[in-house]
């Protein structure tokens, strides 16, 4: 059963509203309810999902899932199994964004003159971003280098595999399938961007310096980010 968008945005914005109160003042058991409480509803955002897209992104959020509960201590096992469960995340939306883009390819949906330009300047705007985020997390990421980059690889690769997906400039890509008909909104870009800029923002208060009121950008932006990947599951369609 597929709950009305209207109904179900609404309530998730007051969970992650009250997530981001909850973090902010150390509610820990507040927080503890409403952080896996708002994750859970992203599903409910996606409803039944009617593309493979969709349930791609719904293992993106049983794993984001798992990884709210793990980061609920701040314990360096429960981070590491956090930054475990989240890279699957996100490689589930990276598989799902590829996709959409390589049916477009193989279909002819979109020239490929035309959208590998733009995919590229994004790989290399992320690229440098990436790099520049890394060497600031650089001196104080000792002992957990390797996994910060690896999954600073990852959301990058999550960012440019969604602008690839949403249509590459175009604002919208409709890819032709077998007995299939995919659209998928370039929200999804934007979720995957603003999920980008949670994890550095989390990364920068951890790793480099603490930031005032960090969970407005931690989890405001994180749950923003998995909104609109949500909703760019939601109105994928399939059939």
């Amino acid at each position: 059963m597929t709950v009305s968008v209207e109904l179900m945005v609404p309530l998730f914005l007051i969970s992650a509203a009250v997530g981001v109160f909850a973090s902010e003042t150390k509610r820990q058991t507040l927080l503890t309810v409403f952080k896996p409480l708002t994750t859970v509803l992203l599903l409910a955002v996606v409803g039944s999902p009617r593309s493979q897209f969709a349930e791609l992104v719904d293992v993106g959020i049983v794993f984001s899932l798992a990884g709210d509960v793990a980061l609920l201590s701040s314990s360096k096992q429960a981070f590491l199994a956090g930054l475990a469960l989240f890279l699957v995340a996100h490689a589930a939306y990276i598989v799902g964004f590829i996709l959409v883009f390589s049916a477009a390819i193989s279909t002819g949906a979109t020239a490929g003159g035309a959208s590998l330009p733009p995919v590229a300047a994004a790989a290399v705007a992320m690229a440098i971003v990436t790099v520049l985020l890394l060497r600031k997390l650089w001196a104080g990421s000792t002992g957990l280098r390797a996994p910060v980059v690896g999954y600073a690889i990852a959301l990058a690769l999550m960012v440019v595999s969604a602008i690839a997906a949403t249509g590459v400039g175009s604002g919208e890509m409709r890819v032709s399938t077998t007995n299939a008909l995919v659209v998928v909104s370039p929200i999804g870009a934007l979720g995957a961007g603003l999920f980008y800029a949670s994890d550095a923002s989390l990364a920068v208060d951890r790793f480099a310096k603490p930031i005032k009121h960090a969970p407005l950008l931690t989890l405001g932006l994180y749950w923003l980010g998995q909104l609109g990947i949500a909703l760019a599951a939601r109105f994928t369609a399939a059939g």
